[in-house]
């Protein structure tokens, strides 16, 4: 009974062997989906960091506006303005250095006269996978800021 049950184990060694080669190779495959995964998250949260920095700045390139029935008065932004604090912006916190390819999109400037809306767009390069996209992925942040006087 015992030389039965060694004979059986000694013939399924080649396939325990099978098994742990496709496992590696899985746990491989798995490893560098999330790595990718992760390289263009952390990408794209650092554009959005950099647009809402710029959203910011761009915001307090506000004018002094005609006041409106029974309010004080009213900012007013100007979309040259915007674009060009932006830019400014990006500019002052090298922000080139960590993000290739950014660029300021012309969808910048101001819908309403009292909101900044800065569009950003940058290259992330994935490691491991990146012979497969070699021009990188592009990622796109948009973010908001409001200009306003408070008494």
């Amino acid at each position: 009974m015992r030389h039965a049950a060694r004979r059986g184990s000694g013939d399924e060694l080649g396939q325990v062997g099978v098994l742990i080669i496709g496992y590696a190779l899985l746990t491989l495959l798995t490893v560098t989906v999330v790595m990718a995964a992760s390289s263009v998250y952390i990408g794209q949260k650092k554009l959005l960091s950099a647009a809402d920095g710029a959203a910011v700045a761009a915001a307090d390139t506000f004018s002094l506006g005609e006041p409106s029935a029974g309010a004080g008065p009213a900012t007013v932004l100007d979309p040259d303005a915007v674009r060009a604090a932006a830019r400014s912006y990006l500019t002052d916190t090298r922000a080139h250095e960590r993000l290739p390819g950014l660029a300021v999109e012309e969808e910048t400037g101001t819908a309403d006269g009292r909101t900044a809306h800065v569009v950003l767009t940058a290259r992330v390069h994935p490691p491991i996978v990146n012979f497969l996209v070699p021009e990188g992925i592009t990622v796109t942040a948009v973010s908001e800021a409001r200009a306003r006087l408070l008494q």
